[in-house]
């Protein structure tokens, strides 16, 4: 992190010379704004204070003589309004209460690594920003509040009803009206009863109607003060807020304008004489005394300048002329009083600063007595002559220094001009060009269609212009790309009169488009999503393969920031990677794995290959990345670890018990452990059985046609040593599945009921380790079924604990000394293969019932 604002002073007190510079290299290094002053004891930091100004005190806690918790009261009390941070490695609800009860502004725990100087240093720059924000605050209300003591008139805070009640009246209202601020507040005295009963209704008007179209209403109007005199009132305000009955909250300002008034009044009378006959002129009438001031005008100047009478009465000539034709000014002026006649033209700037061009005749004047009175005369706008003259000249200079080829031609098509840019794209002079025709530089079916556009454009009154591809051949046989923007010319009778082009040759950019569309098709064909991100990590382009993933659309991510897809703890190990590869100019690319977050919120692993983009200016540009999905790598990798927990312990324990046995036959020659060592053996052999199973099909799905449920299970129950035990069919139904896979799940469900039905295995086993026989020596029975949704097996044993039903569908998980506990798994993963879900609950008779979902209804 990189600091670019104001500077931060820090005073840091820690009795550790050692972590204490450490803490201010560290403060410096994050933020570049932090400069740290350390002092070693509370006292030394005390005096440090008292010498020079900090913006921040950081303090430990635990420290001989004084400790943080002293040190930070003694600061309240001399520095009120001091940011002070409590950073210690000693943590406990007690100081961090006794903390915030002192004042302090953050408590702040040590911890192990540099990050927690990253945190620090973001808490001291929140404290101080926050307290010069409050200081900033006060002192700007502290002006506001001088400015409005000072204004010539009252600031107020009205309700929008007739008459006016105010909420909130300035000092100002006794010297303005005679009435106090209070008694105005108060309602003692309402300012609506202050106002003419004349003026009552226009001016509510005139207000309500500003209000409607949400403007500031600005009005004049006559009141009486408190001693009775009639005064006009200039106000101007809007509406703020709205209280909670509707009303609207107004505020404003009002100042007396009487002697404006007066003055307005008195120029009107001085003009009336001669307003009959200089308003009845369209040109500036005008005027002018012998110092330079206007004596006379008509509305013609007014209108023109933007000023108003009362202005124009306080400002000379030269005020509305342009100061770079003040120096002829007043050559001509002198000129005119002089000889009696002067012509100029003159720039004149209006009120809004807008620039006029005009010509001004004037004639000297003289009073009845014969003295000099001034200058009269008439200013006429030659502004459009100016501008089309200027313009003619623009044109030329633009069209003969541009660097795009541009042409005219005659209405029979024939080459009437060309710029030099023209001339230059062609390889031929002017003059070789003009009177030409069109095919002699381009293919004939690029004039057809030219020409065909042009028509088209004629008969068009929405269109002025339009723009073809069409090539050009030069003097040298090189042939270019243009686009041609072309538009008609039409006489003064609207007769087509020829037309102009202007040419900007796309050769390059032709090729750079097309090469762009192959990286695209390129980027669209790759399969995995790839994305690119600008510096603040908002997407800017998405592949469509991202939908895939996300379940956006494309467009629906781009301008969204990557938190849509990412969580924030993901986003923070990426943004490290990329500071990593901008530290480092050899580091071209990173690759990490995290979690992609679908739209429902799933999430998917994920491996992103993320590149810098490329930037002209060597700042950071932003990123491009590659998403791959690796779920089943994952999975594979998972069960990579199942597979070697079996490898490195199951099979190692029956393994020992083979090379035991055999070891202790061969000593001692008893055969009679040999039993026990193929026993064993054959544990392994069912054990590698089933990780195949597990390895080799997991959860995939052959060819799957109409199978019958009884049937298969007759099938089943065959290939399983079932003993006494019977099978029953309740019913019969097909069903579309891998036979051979459901076959498996019939046989390891029937196993699974013969050896844990009878012996009890599920049971609780008492202090010595037996269990208690619950089911007896009585065969089970198991029964296949039909369900409305799908199918059952179930039997008549002892059952599952119900706390065990979670559990019995895990790899490895069995309760029997002898089983893999591979067999439910195996049972699970076939039921997922083909879509179907598989719960085990108890049955009717007490025992076990595996129920499989196949559909939401038969």
């Amino acid at each position: 992190m990189s600091g670019h604002g104001e500077e931060i002073s820090v005073l840091h007190v820690d009795d550790d010379p050692d972590l204490g510079d450490l803490v201010a290299v560290h403060l410096e290094q994050t933020n570049d704004d932090l400069s740290v002053c350390t002092e070693r004891s509370a006292t030394d930091g005390l005096e440090r204070l008292s010498e020079q100004a900090f913006d921040c005190v950081v303090s430990d806690h635990d420290m001989p003589g004084m400790d943080g918790l002293e040190f930070l009261k003694v600061v309240r009390k001399e520095y009120e309004e001091l940011p002070f941070i409590l950073f210690t490695g000693k943590g406990n609800e007690e100081i961090a209460s006794d903390a915030i009860s002192a004042g302090v502004t953050e408590y702040l725990q040590k911890g192990v690594g540099t990050d927690q100087y990253a945190v620090l240093a973001n808490r001291i720059e929140r404290a101080v920003g926050e307290r010069r924000a409050k200081t900033a605050l006060e002192e700007s209300e502290r002006m506001l509040s001088t400015l409005i003591s000072n204004l010539p008139g009252m600031v107020y805070r009205a309700r929008n009803e007739p008459d006016w009640p105010m909420e909130f009246v300035s000092d100002g209202a006794a010297e303005l009206v005679g009435y106090s601020s209070a008694a105005l507040e108060s309602g003692d005295v309402s300012w609506g009863a202050l106002i003419k009963e004349s003026e009552t209704e226009r001016l509510w008007e005139t207000v309500q109607t500003c209000i409607a179209a949400g403007e500031p209403f600005e009005v004049s109007y006559q009141i009486e003060t408190a001693d009775g005199e009639t005064r006009w009132m200039w106000e101007r305000g809007r509406v703020v807020d709205t209280d909670d009955d509707g009303v609207e909250i107004l505020e404003g300002f009002i100042t007396d304008v009487t002697a404006r008034e007066e003055r307005e009044r008195e120029l009107a009378n001085q003009r009336a004489f001669t307003e009959k006959l200089i308003d009845s002129v369209d040109d500036m009438f005008y005027v002018v005394g012998p110092d330079g001031s206007l004596v006379r005008w008509n509305d013609t100047v007014s209108s023109v300048t933007g000023y108003t009478n009362e202005k124009l009465g306080t400002i000379g000539i030269g005020e509305i002329i342009v100061d770079s034709d003040h120096e002829r000014l007043w050559s001509v002026f002198e000129e005119t009083l002089e000889t009696g006649y002067g012509t100029i033209e003159a720039g004149v700037e209006t009120a809004d600063g807008e620039r006029l061009q005009y010509e001004f005749r004037g004639s000297r004047i003289e009073d009845e007595r014969g003295d000099l009175f001034g200058i009269a005369g008439i200013g006429r706008d030659i502004t459009e002559r100016k501008r089309r003259e200027r313009e003619l000249r623009e044109y030329r200079t633009l069209v003969e220094n541009v660097g795009d080829p541009m042409y005219v031609l005659d209405r029979d098509g024939t080459i009437e001009m060309v710029n030099e840019a023209m001339a230059v794209h062609l390889g031929y002079d002017r003059s070789d060009i003009i009177g030409s025709e069109p095919a002699r530089f381009m293919p004939e079916g690029d004039v057809e269609k030219g020409t065909a556009l042009i028509r088209d454009l004629i008969d068009d009154d929405d269109r002025m212009w339009a723009a073809y591809e069409m090539r050009t051949i030069a003097a040298d046989g090189t042939v270019r790309i243009n686009e041609d923007r072309i538009a008609p010319l039409f006489d003064e009778d609207g007769n087509f009169d020829g037309s102009v082009g202007v040419m900007r040759e796309t050769t390059e950019r032709k090729r750079r488009e097309r090469e762009l569309e192959r990286y695209e098709t390129i980027i669209e064909a790759v399969g995995d999503p790839v994305y690119t991100l600008d510096d603040e990590g908002v997407f800017t382009y998405v592949n469509e393969a991202v939908k895939r993933l996300t379940g956006f659309e494309s467009d629906e991510l781009v301008g969204e920031h990557i938190s849509t897809i990412m969580a924030g703890e993901d986003i923070s190990r990426g943004s490290d990677l990329i500071r990593t590869m901008l530290s480092d100019p050899t580091r071209q690319n990173v690759t990490f794995e995290t979690d992609i977050v679908d739209q429902a919120g799933e999430h998917t692993p994920i491996e992103i290959h993320i590149a810098l983009l490329p930037a002209a200016d060597g700042e950071f540009n932003g990123t491009a990345g590659v998403i791959r999905d690796i779920s089943d790598r994952k999975k594979r990798e998972r069960q990579l670890a199942e597979f070697a927990s079996v490898v490195s312990h199951d099979l190692r324990n029956p393994l020992n018990v083979v090379k035991g046995r055999i070891s202790v036959a061969r000593t001692a020659g008893d055969v009679s452990h040999l039993e026990a060592a193929a026993s064993a053996a054959d544990r392994m052999d069912e054990l590698i059985n089933d990780l195949l199973t597990l390895a080799r099909q997991g959860d995939t799905v052959g060819e799957t046609t109409m199978v019958d449920l009884a049937a298969l299970a007759g099938q089943a129950w065959v290939d399983v040593e079932t003993g006494e035990a019977t099978l029953e069919k309740d019913g019969t139904a097909t069903i579309e599945a891998d036979a051979a896979r459901l076959r498996a799940v019939f046989e390891n469900l029937f196993r699974n009921s013969v050896e844990h039905g009878t012996t009890n295995s599920w049971a609780q086993s008492d202090d010595t380790g037996a269990h208690e026989d619950c089911a007896g020596n009585e065969p089970i029975t198991v029964s296949v079924g039909t369900t409305d949704t799908g199918f059952y097996i179930a039997d008549d044993g002892v059952g599952i604990p119900a706390e065990e039903r979670d559990d019995v569908f895990e790899r490895g998980y069995t309760t029997s000394t002898t089983g893999t506990g591979f067999g439910l798994a195996i049972v699970a993963e076939i039921a997922q293969a083909h879509g179907w879900s598989v719960s085990v609950t108890e049955s009717e008779g007490g025992g076990t019932r595996f129920e499989f979902t196949t559909s939401s209804e038969r």
